[in-house]
């Protein structure tokens, strides 16, 4: 890339920035698209003041992006600059160069793929709502889909288009019905009521999951080995395992002049506004939200804290500031709240579920221990009736479910016994049944995720300058 000496930056063919005061403006930037610069817009009387444009910046000079203008017979998006107004507050600021670029051309690799992708929408979306959570959210951020319309629509299609062809192997002739019966119980309980299930999630609680055989499969594989693949979590889009590893890192502090620091993280801090004030022993912090922004991938959302006076009106002198895990805390606290009030009355739903969700539940109520009475009689209670339902197969040995009520009722009895002993030696004990439970639809593990996952679908709408229906 030229110096700045010569008044030119070259970055690619057709991607380059120079200076021109002899022209209309004081520098231009060309660009073989759109790049994510903002132009100045005017003040409109009693309705609106005037708003700077993106500060871009070129060698030691900062500049103001004024207008922006097309030359479709060319392919290139012409910016013209003038100098940054003196007294005007910097908010959105970059540096010209290849980094710059590169994010451009990469958003617009994004758009073309989407674009291409739209007419086939119809196909694209029942089958993309049967992956699991974490690869149907990238694939849709990559095409452009939205990920709960994608579980809707594949569950519907899976729920209703197995009860439809149910329906027909039962009349194709009087000796398919007797088949058809047999095999409508695991039709139920595998396709059926998990597809309508996932409909029902996503469009009352907007909930993104995939289907449970490949669901189940991927994690058989992972479990064998031969699936080792593992994406970083710490990338977009949020899902809801990176939710709960994302909230448990540490803030990134850095201090800034006059004795502010900068938290910047991978989630978004809802509750720290202009409006808050984070106490930290006896010193108290107000908060400056700074813009979120893509960095190799990551969507980083930045605040600055402030110290503030104490009520005798001395100086912002700190000695105290708040953890780099403030804000994780704070939800964390929110969310072991939510937990108390539901297991008040459902412990022994609790008990049941995966062990990371279990370890939210009861860790800070004792972890283990204080699972062990639910779990117990939970696990009594199956035993009983897994040795009820056996003890009546004889007598329908002719019933084409007997040998599914006699697999469920085995599964139940072995599960409960593993669970006893589990709970005997201070563990967790998850059910094998327990992706039949909702666990995902609690209140304790929606709230939070979803205002996060919400609020980054905006910020990152914003930072790519698309527009979003969450």
């Amino acid at each position: 890339m030229a110096g700045a000496g010569e008044g030119r930056w070259r970055v690619a063919e057709g991607e380059e920035a120079r200076l021109t005061p002899a022209g209309p403006c004081a520098a231009e930037v060309w660009s073989r698209g759109f790049l994510p610069l903002r132009v100045r817009s005017e003040a409109v009387y009693r309705l609106r003041p005037a708003f700077p444009g993106t500060a871009v910046v070129l060698g030691e000079a900062t500049y103001e992006v004024l207008s922006e203008m097309e030359l479709p017979e060319h392919g290139l998006v012409v910016y013209r600059l003038g100098p940054w107004p003196d007294g005007e507050v910097v908010r959105d600021r970059v540096v010209y160069g290849r980094a710059l670029v590169r994010a451009a051309e990469e958003e617009r690799a994004r758009a073309l793929g989407r674009e291409r992708a739209r007419p086939f929408r119809f196909v694209l979306y029942p089958l993309v709502g049967l992956l699991p959570e974490d690869a149907q959210e990238r694939l849709c951020d990559r095409l452009g889909l939205y990920s709960v319309t994608a579980t809707l629509v594949s569950g519907l299609v899976e729920g209703l288009g197995t009860l439809v062809l149910l329906a027909l192997v039962g009349r194709a002739s009087e000796a398919g019905r007797p088949l058809a019966v047999a095999v409508s119980v695991p039709v139920l309980l595998l396709f059926v009521l998990p597809g309508l299930g996932r409909a029902f999630s996503a469009f009352f609680l907007r909930e993104t999951g995939g289907a449970v055989l490949v669901v189940g499969a991927r994690d058989l594989l992972h479990a064998v080995g031969a699936l080792r693949s593992h994406y970083d979590r710490s990338f977009v889009p949020l899902t809801r395992d990176a939710f709960w590893e994302r909230l448990l890192r540490r803030d990134a502090v850095e201090r800034g002049p006059a004795g502010t620091l900068v938290y910047r993280g991978l989630v978004a801090h809802l509750t720290w506004d202009a409006s808050r004030r984070v106490q930290a022993g006896r010193d108290f912090w107000g908060i400056e939200p700074l813009a979120p922004g893509l960095e190799r991938g990551r969507l980083v959302f930045a605040y600055r804290l402030v110290p503030l006076a104490d009520a005798q009106g001395a100086g912002p002198e700190v000695r105290e500031a708040p953890p780099p895990t403030a804000y994780a805390d704070e939800v964390l606290d929110d969310v072991r709240r939510e937990w108390d009030a539901f297991n008040d009355a459902f412990a022994w739903v609790t008990c049941l579920l995966d062990g990371p969700v279990q370890a939210r539940a009861f860790d800070h109520r004792g972890g283990p221990r204080a699972a062990r009475r639910p779990t117990l009689w939970t696990a009594g209670f199956g035993s009983v009736l897994g040795l009820y339902l056996l003890a009546f197969l004889p007598s329908s040995a002719g019933d084409p479910l007997a040998p599914f009520v006699g697999l469920f009722a085995v599964g139940l009895v072995a599960d409960s016994v593993l669970r006893f002993l589990a709970a005997r030696r201070g563990r967790y004990a998850p059910s094998f049944f327990r992706f039949v439970l909702p666990s995902d639809s609690l209140r304790p593990e929606r709230l939070a995720f979803h205002a996060h996952r919400d609020a980054e679908r905006r910020a990152l709408a914003a930072a790519r300058g698309e527009a979003t229906d969450a």
